[in-house]
């Protein structure tokens, strides 16, 4: 039953409600004004008979005075008296109330009329004879005046009494109809809480569910269908649990492998930590010269191998195992419940068959592999620990010749060395918590004279323990992999907004202020908040302010990627996609996020001049930006020849050494 189907049940069910109550009500009412007027009445009547009492003693007063001492002059009075007397209760005795007294007034009427025949005869009585007949007719009149006389009484009397019964009746008629208004409007609010409790259960609680079951699956729980709704409710709870499903799939697993991502794999770890009763080993897989295969056959090429890739890691792992596709061409299994031997088979038997695929293109077929690293869980493993692990043997298992399948040892040589990362992850912290960074910034210059003002990337160096510069390129690895990279984004964003508030003087001169984001930071809620926080309340101009992100990072999570983009722009900001070109899907990318300024990888600019293929790179790359809307911003500019090239092609701005070097921002 549908929502409107409910809402008129209870509708039309209170209209019959009030209605009842409205029809109770009028009845009594009238039956109250019934008796009201059959009371009126009776008052009516009581007066007449009153009256008609008064004429009968007067009647018989004066007959009496004829009868008993013979005043024949009040024979004519009293004649006409007793025909006025005789009307009245003829007229009285036609109406319908003195029905029952019918006997008493008929006797009464015949009785004055014996008693005026009685006047006649003494009316024709000779004066001397008057005193002897007159004791005589006494005798006979009496009887008849003493019954006339207690017929009056009698009528009075019953109308006196009919009267008190009428005014009892009529009084316990008003408190009967008093207490039945307020039983009716108990009735009928008793009547509206069974309509309301009725609905409440019907439409009310179940949309109460509905917004119950949306709140906890918006923390992370699972969404409960509602049941025993009405047919859009059930309808609108069937669709939130299809699409809480969906997103729930898409937030923890890869668009393009249908494997559980990042997040979702680093949840499940945290599920198994603490379990020391099994053993658990953390596989990191890494397509040795994927890279290769992508930039030489194009993204469509990359796909197909990755889907490729996905379908045997699935298919050689059991069903309570957990596969994930960390990005780009790194994968992780996690292997429950197993011994090292059976780990080991599984690790091999995958890098076997991934070594089996090739992929044709044009006339050159390429070779895929993988080197893999396999990491136990130890009794005292963290999470950091156990990733740690899996990557170092990953990486031995690369600088061990690719192509194969390296188990994590603590007390391996090789491994000793690969400990620095985890001291690395200590100082980077360290560099955290004391601000141990220095900002430093790099020119990037119009090309098609262009007057814009200063236009610069700005760039952070961490500082070890003796105060030395330690590059990017040592450190934001680590910072990325131990997720710390978007902790560092904070502090730069945070000291580039101070300097600026300081020098405020320097700000009207320039353009562009760009500042680089890591992967981490577009999912970091943080972050997001502490970007609109500065620039909602700022001293600075937020449209001189350009955030860089990679389409490697953004391809993580894009949908959470569009919305921390779309939300810092509606500030005013700008986002430049930087190192484009070097991912396997670079192009879909500026349909999907909302950039303004494309940088082209560098390593499409360095040899462009000598290398037609990546000239003819950077050519369609300029192409596809201007049909976008978009600058275009080349990097790793060191020679004339390349600044003359990208000129030509329509590059709006160039950046790298031919112009400056990185230097100190203060």
């Amino acid at each position: 039953m549908r929502i409107r189907s409910y809402l008129a049940i209870l509708v039309i069910t209170g209209l019959l409600g009030a209605y009842a109550l409205e029809q109770v009500i009028a009845y009594h009412f009238t039956h109250v004004q019934a008796l009201a007027d059959k009371y009126n009445k009776s008052m009516l009547l009581a007066k007449d008979l009153e009256r008609i009492e008064n004429s009968a003693a007067q009647f018989l007063v004066s007959t009496d005075l004829v009868v008993a001492s013979g005043n024949t002059y009040l024979i004519y009075g009293s004649k006409n008296m007793g025909y006025y007397l005789s009307n009245e209760l003829t007229e009285i005795s036609v109406d319908s109330y003195f029905k029952k007294f019918d006997t008493q007034i008929q006797r009464s009427i015949i009785n004055i009329k014996k008693i005026d025949k009685y006047l006649d005869i003494i009316g024709d009585i000779p004066p001397n004879e008057l005193e002897t007949r007159l004791g005589h007719l006494l005798d006979e009149y009496d009887p008849i005046s003493l019954t006339l006389s207690q017929d009056i009484q009698f009528l009075l009397e019953e109308t006196n009494n009919l009267i008190i019964q009428d005014a009892t009746e009529l009084k316990q008629e008003k408190l009967f109809m008093n207490t039945v208004v307020w039983v009716g409007r108990g009735v009928f609010f008793l009547f509206v809480i069974l309509l309301w409790s009725w609905a409440n259960r019907k439409i009310c609680k179940p949309i109460n569910g509905l917004i119950v079951s949306s709140h906890k699956a918006l923390a992370g729980g699972s969404f409960k269908a509602v049941k025993n709704a009405p047919t859009e409710i059930m309808e609108l709870s069937n669709d939130f649990k299809f699409l809480t499903h969906t997103l729930s799939h898409q937030a923890s697993h890869d668009p393009l492998t249908e494997l559980n991502n990042r997040r979702a794999f680093e949840r499940e770890l945290n599920n198994i930590i603490e379990d020391n009763e099994h053993r658990y080993f953390l596989c990191f897989i890494d397509l040795d010269y994927f890279k290769t295969i992508n930039d030489s056959c194009g993204h469509a090429a990359g796909d197909e191998i990755l889907i490729n890739v996905s379908r045997i890691l699935k298919d050689n792992v059991r069903s309570y195992d957990t596969v994930a596709r960390l990005g780009g061409d790194e994968f992780a299994i996690l292997i429950k419940h197993c011994e090292e031997a059976k780990a080991l088979k599984i690790a091999n038997q995958i890098k076997a068959d991934i070594n089996q695929l090739t992929y044709q293109c044009e006339t050159e077929t390429f070779k895929l592999s993988a080197s893999i690293g396999v990491a136990p869980k130890t009794p005292k493993s963290t999470t950091t620990d156990l990733l740690h692990a899996a990557d170092v043997a990953c990486s031995l298992a690369k600088s061990s010749g690719r192509n194969t399948v390296h188990l994590f040892d603590i007390n391996d040589v090789d491994v000793s060395e690969q400990q620095q990362d985890m001291q690395s992850v200590h100082q980077i912290n360290n560099a955290i918590a004391n601000g141990s960074f220095v900002l430093y910034k790099q020119d990037i210059v119009p090309l098609q004279q262009q007057n814009t003002g200063k236009y610069f990337e700005i760039l952070v160096r961490m500082l070890d323990s003796q105060g030395g510069i330690v590059s990017p390129a040592s450190f934001f690895p680590i910072a990325e992999r131990y997720k710390l990279s978007s902790k560092i984004d904070l502090w730069v964003i945070n000291a580039v907004y101070d300097y600026f508030v300081e020098h405020s003087d320097q700000v009207k001169d320039i353009a562009t202020i760009s500042i680089n984001l890591s992967g981490h930071s577009l999912t970091d809620n943080e972050l997001e908040s502490f970007i609109i926080n500065k620039f909602t309340h700022s001293k600075l101009p937020a449209d001189k302010f350009c955030f860089e992100i990679t389409e490697t990072a953004a391809i993580t999570n894009t949908k959470r990627a569009r919305l921390f983009m779309d939300n810092i722009k509606a500030l005013g900001c700008r986002f430049a996609l930087d190192d484009f070109g070097s991912g396997h899907s670079s192009y879909a990318y500026i349909k999907e996020l909302p950039t303004d300024i494309i940088k082209i990888d560098g390593a499409f600019i360095t040899n462009m001049v000598d290398n037609p293929l990546d000239y003819t790179t950077v050519k369609s790359i300029c192409e596809i930006a201007k049909a976008a809307g978009q600058e275009i911003v080349a990097e790793f500019v060191e020679e004339e020849n390349v600044v003359e090239a990208l000129t030509q092609l329509g590059v709006d701005y160039a950046q790298g050494y031919y112009f400056d070097k990185p230097e100190p921002l203060i």
